[in-house]
């Protein structure tokens, strides 16, 4: 690659996206002595520049790590669990409500987790909670608890589901009485993993790895607007690569790193610059409930029937994109047959509201909508409109798959894991032309549509239905009859 082009895509990672690029490209600085982030290197050729930004920061980690950790150790051995004689109390109330008596307690599963669904609150970590679903229909005995540094001491049921929570105490409590078959830790951040670390001794632990735990901050690049949310963000990710270094190195750390891509198995390990030794690695799809998202033969007129389902909080989810997509569909002669329906929430829906605000066949509705809704959505629409600058899975692309639906999408992260030409239309990354023609193949060409739809199906099924997934993951967790080794199960290379 020529010094000029290396230089410039330097400098694209540094500015990150437009949005945050433009405060940069004005020479925005850290102090008035620091040198503009735009002119960093320019004096460099391409390998000092490389090798400048890899040694140093290399160096600087080192030292950053070693710094922390005896920080750590130092304030662990300070501290002390005032609250786990009152934990005690809840954990009491907590086993007579899943009716767990001593002697069957090493037969239980614990599932940990920073967030559980609760009514008012039911889009938290929900795909977890259809994990536990599917575990107690396998009737496994599962114990839940979920841990936050501000999260009030409670026991509450949710859907057939008994959750205990608090701030670790609780944790620690159920971590003590029992020998657990199998504990599955979701979300691990620095505060749960110094929660449960001292008592996994006697646990089988494994640690699913969804993509937010481990991640690098310049993948979300273009989430940020400021020198300082740049700042905050890298600090985040040196503390997160501090904390996965001593997960993986600690002897009572996870038996398997459970991934939800293979992409994200590589991905973390580029991020966290480590390496997850084969033997302990695991590559486990989050599970579709096909039962509910099932396939129905689409009218080939439902191929003019657009659908967006999505958060719209954060860049990631191509909310502009989809805007984009829509806004060159209004030029085509098929404007005038399609209609589309916009439902989510979040800081950039709005722009789909002042967009389309006009568009009679554009129906924008700023709320969330619950899974069975979702699932009686997709039977009425045909394409399903994802576009993407990140995902590790994709799980309401999957979902509308499974229920028949063309996903538009971009060939980015682990997207291409997951669908091919044959049954979603695919796009570079940040390529609404491209999207746009694919539509409009789809538009003049029913036949295709149907094909494409019957394919969409078939593969969310093969790959990401109950059999592909869960039971999968239930094996591995030793948690059904046909239990397994957990250091042999169909590790990843």
């Amino acid at each position: 690659m020529p010094d000029s082009d290396m230089k410039h895509r330097l400098g694209h990672v540094l500015r990150g996206t437009p949005a945050a690029g433009r405060k940069y490209a004005r020479g925005a600085a850290y102090s008035d002595t620091d040198v503009p982030l735009v002119n960093r290197g320019s004096t460099y050729t391409a390998g000092e520049v490389s090798t400048y930004l890899q040694l140093e920061a290399a160096y600087l980690r080192r030292r950053l790590f070693a710094v922390q950790a005896t920080a750590r150790a130092v304030g662990n051995a300070a501290g002390s669990h005032e609250d786990d004689a009152a934990a005690g109390v809840l954990v009491d109330e907590y086993l007579r409500l899943v009716d767990v008596g001593e002697e069957t307690e090493a037969g239980a599963h614990l599932v940990v987790v920073n967030v559980y669904p609760s009514v008012g609150n039911e889009y938290g970590n929900g795909f977890v909670h259809r994990r536990i679903k599917y575990y107690l229909e396998a009737g496994a005995r599962v114990h839940v608890v979920v841990i936050g540094p501000e999260t009030e001491s409670s026991v509450y049921q949710y859907d057939g589901v008994t959750v205990i929570t608090g701030d670790g105490s609780e944790a620690r409590e159920l971590l003590r009485r029992t020998t657990y078959r199998s504990v599955g830790v979701h979300f691990m951040g620095r505060y749960i993993w110094d929660q449960i670390q001292d008592d996994l001794k006697e646990q089988t632990f494994f640690c699913f790895m969804h993509g937010f735990e481990s991640r690098r901050w310049v993948r979300t690049r273009y989430n940020y607007r400021s020198p300082d949310q740049v700042d905050a963000a890298i600090a985040d990710t040196v503390d997160r690569q501090a904390l996965w270094r001593e997960v993986l190195a600690h002897p009572w750390g996870p038996v398997k790193f459970v991934f939800v891509s293979d992409w994200w198995r590589r991905a973390s390990q580029e991020d966290m610059e480590l390496v997850y030794p084969a033997a302990r690695s695991e590559v486990v799809h989050n599970v579709i409930e096909t039962k509910l998202f099932r396939y129905v033969p689409k009218d080939p007129e439902q191929r003019f029937r657009l659908l967006w389902v999505r958060s719209a909080s954060n860049f990631n989810y191509g909310s502009d994109i989809a805007i984009e997509v829509l806004t060159k569909l209004r030029e085509t002669a098929h404007w005038d047959r399609i209609e589309a329906r916009i439902i989510g929430d979040g800081r950039h829906f709005g722009g789909f509201e002042s967009a389309f605000e006009d568009d009679a066949n554009i129906t924008v509705e700023r709320r969330f909508a619950a899974q069975d809704e979702i699932a009686r959505l997709h039977r009425d629409y045909g394409v399903f409109l994802v576009p993407s600058r990140l995902d590790s899975q994709g799980v309401s692309r999957d979902e509308a798959m499974a229920s028949g639906l063309v996903p538009v999408t971009n060939t980015v992260s682990a997207i291409p894991e997951f669908v091919d030409e044959t049954c979603a239309v695919l796009a570079p990354g940040e390529d609404a032309d491209a999207m746009v023609a694919g539509l409009i193949r789809l538009f003049e060409n029913p036949e295709l549509f149907r094909r494409m739809s019957s394919a969409a199906a078939e593969r969310a099924e093969r790959q990401s239905g109950p059999d592909a997934t869960i039971r999968k993951e239930m094996r591995m967790l030793g948690i059904t009859a046909e239990t397994v080794d957990p250091s042999s199960e169909g590790s990843q290379a």
